[in-house]
């Protein structure tokens, strides 16, 4: 979230409507995209639906507490880093320490002042955007877009594990983009770097969204496919083929690009963790670049 270039996005809830209407107006003042809910079922309705990325709460509410609301929101937020802050006119110290305690980032007596109020916020904001650049980095690659090689040998071991649980196949393809360094010679890096970038967004488009798509290094990538099985892991690579043979526009040179793919499957009898598949898709993706690329091999 860029907070100067993308309106965050305010959750506030009060029971107070004068209070409520004059915390939008100085949000909205600020240039912020805020919504309003005047209990907590409200909240938590709006809450599902509209994902802010901050939230202001009344403690004291009728029929649900704001202590209730951020105990039925919290399991949302998952890795998700949400700043809470409560706002109340009560000075009780356990109240303050339930809150801090349950999960706010800050507790304000009211009546607060608007200068306060936006400096606090501005700061919670500040801290989320630098966490969230923080997870982006530790989850995708910085030059692809797609998960980097940690991040997705992780999801893909537990996708496994869930197969194995859930008895249905998985398989795992391992891909080589053909001739990259006669690329790099003919065209110059950036044009290598501009078949990579290439590479992956059609790997994202011809690929399901549940399917799992790593960069391992290079112009190396990883794709984890759910739910298929060798035939349908083969079918896949045909039409990814398919797409993959039109070629990438660089500085007016159209540079044809083909790739070859090892792809491993789930065996009965067989090591099934994530090493072993990708040992497997290595191997096969050597047979396919020994027979001169430009194919798949399934192992």
């Amino acid at each position: 979230m860029d907070i100067k270039n993308k309106k965050a996005k305010i959750l506030a809830c009060d029971d107070d409507e004068n209070i409520l209407e004059a915390v939008k107006t100085i949000l909205l003042a600020e240039g912020y995209d805020v919504k309003t809910a005047n209990n907590g079922k409200e909240a938590i309705e709006v809450f599902k639906k509209d994902t802010p990325d901050l939230i202001i709460l009344d403690v004291s509410m009728p029929g649900m507490s704001g202590f209730a609301v951020l105990d039925r929101i919290k399991p949302y937020f998952g890795n998700k880093y949400t700043p809470v802050i409560f706002m109340t006119a009560s000075i009780k110290v356990d109240h303050k320490l339930r809150a801090l305690h349950g999960g706010a980032v800050d507790y304000l007596i009211k009546p607060v002042s608007p200068e306060e109020l936006i400096a606090r916020i501005k700061n919670f904001l500040e801290l989320k955007k630098k966490h969230d650049e923080l997870k982006e980095e530790a989850t995708f690659d910085w030059m692809t877009g797609v998960l980097n090689k940690a991040y997705f040998l992780r999801q893909a071991g537990e996708e496994i594990e869930k197969s194995l649980r859930n008895n249905f196949p998985v398989a795992f393809m391992l891909t080589d983009i053909d001739g990259l360094k006669k690329i790099n010679d003919t065209f110059g890096h950036l044009a290598g770097d501009r078949v990579i970038r290439e590479f992956a967004n059609r790997l994202k488009r011809f690929v399901r969204r549940i399917d799992l798509i790593g960069r391992f290094g290079g112009d190396e990538f990883m794709v984890m496919l759910s739910h298929k099985n060798e035939s349908q892991a083969g079918m896949i690579a045909e039409r990814l083929a398919k797409n993959m043979g039109k070629p990438v526009d660089f500085e007016g040179n159209r540079i044809n690009v083909t790739f070859s793919a090892g792809i491993a499957r789930t065996k009965n009898g067989e090591e099934t963790g994530i090493n072993a598949l990708l040992k497997r898709a290595d191997e096969a993706l050597y047979d396919a670049k020994s027979k001169g690329g430009n194919r798949y091999t399934l192992i």
